[in-house]
């Protein structure tokens, strides 16, 4: 059981006759603990109104004691004292009788400069083993060695695991020699945009037909065929769903979920039915009816292509 007690000391400096005389005084409780045990130290500075006090941080150490956690507190002015308190906590990792060294602060009165220092203070640290412990062991005599036969048991498992791999790799070798003629290369997926965009490709390739138009060598039949696979090949890459394999009745409502806006849905749907009309129906339609749809291609590739796309649309040449 601990002594739980303070020791309070104090050196004062000359002050002038009739004045409270300033003192410090350094308290450490309790003054026996064991090693790292946290004390409570509490320094109390009392100086004349009208004296300051240079307060400096305390630490990290203080002589063989470490300084684990302070602040200062203050000034308390009273009639005729002011009071500074420094509260922290310090502990000593080492046993025997030790000290706390004395501190010294500067004091600024209007006289000048001095130094104010308290005493040190002892304090006793034990070790946290009983006597018993500390005590010499006592070592027993060395027996000679043992000599144990070898145990080969890891040495037979590595080998049998290795024996299974190189098994499995036989098998497989062989496996793949005897499916190697079977197996063909896939051939890599071919790109119809040409590394362009799809807008840019869809324009190419409406010239194309538009020209073709022009001269004659293409006939009304392969006109539509073609409109109706530009439109579904650029719509389904720019909104990126499949369109070749759908119906007509099946394209709108994919190109809706998609993000397309009415106003080309009905576009779409109204080329997308006439060029089956005259793929499937034999329909001939006008040459007022050619220009108008290849026209509604381009007003439909215009209106949803990106918007950060700056360059100027493709030329148009007259139906």
């Amino acid at each position: 059981m601990f002594a739980w007690i303070g020791l309070g000391l104090a050196v004062t400096v000359s002050a002038p006759a009739g004045a409270a005389e300033p003192r410090a005084r350094l308290e450490v409780t309790p003054r026996e603990a064991t090693v790292g045990d946290p004390l409570e130290a509490t320094l109390t500075v009392e100086l004349p109104t009208g004296t300051r006090l240079e307060r400096r941080d305390l630490g990290p150490e203080l002589g063989r004691f470490h300084v684990l956690a302070g602040m200062w507190e203050g000034p308390r002015e009273g009639p005729e004292l002011d009071v500074w308190v420094w509260r922290g906590r310090i502990a000593a990792y080492e046993t025997g009788a030790l000290e706390v060294p004395p501190i010294e602060l500067g004091v600024v009165s209007r006289a000048g400069s001095s130094t104010l220092r308290t005493e040190s203070v002892p304090v006793s640290i034990r070790s946290v083993l009983s006597p018993e412990a500390e005590a010499e062991p006592k070592l027993a005599d060395l027996k000679p060695p043992v000599s144990l036969p070898p145990d080969y048991t890891a040495l037979r498992r590595a080998l049998l695991v290795l024996a299974g791999l190189l098994g499995a790799a036989g098998l497989l070798w062989w496996g793949g020699r005897r499916l190697a003629g079977r197996l063909a290369a896939v051939p890599p997926e071919l790109d119809p945009f040409r590394r362009l965009p799809p807008h840019e490709w869809a324009y190419a390739e409406l010239k194309r037909l538009l020209e073709g138009r022009r001269s004659g060598s293409g006939d009304v039949a392969a006109l539509f065929e073609g409109l109706s696979h530009v439109i579904k090949m650029y719509l389904g890459a720019r909104f990126r769903v499949r369109l070749l394999e759908r119906t007509t009745a099946e394209v709108a409502p994919a190109l809706q979920q998609a993000g397309v806006g009415e106003p080309h849905l009905g576009e779409v749907r109204r080329l997308l039915e006439l060029c089956d009309r005259v793929k499937f129906a034999r329909e001939r339609p006008a040459d007022s009816d050619c220009r108008e749809a290849i026209e509604t291609a381009y007003r439909v590739v215009d209106g949803t292509r990106p918007v950060e796309e700056t360059e100027p649309a493709r030329e148009r040449g007259a139906a």
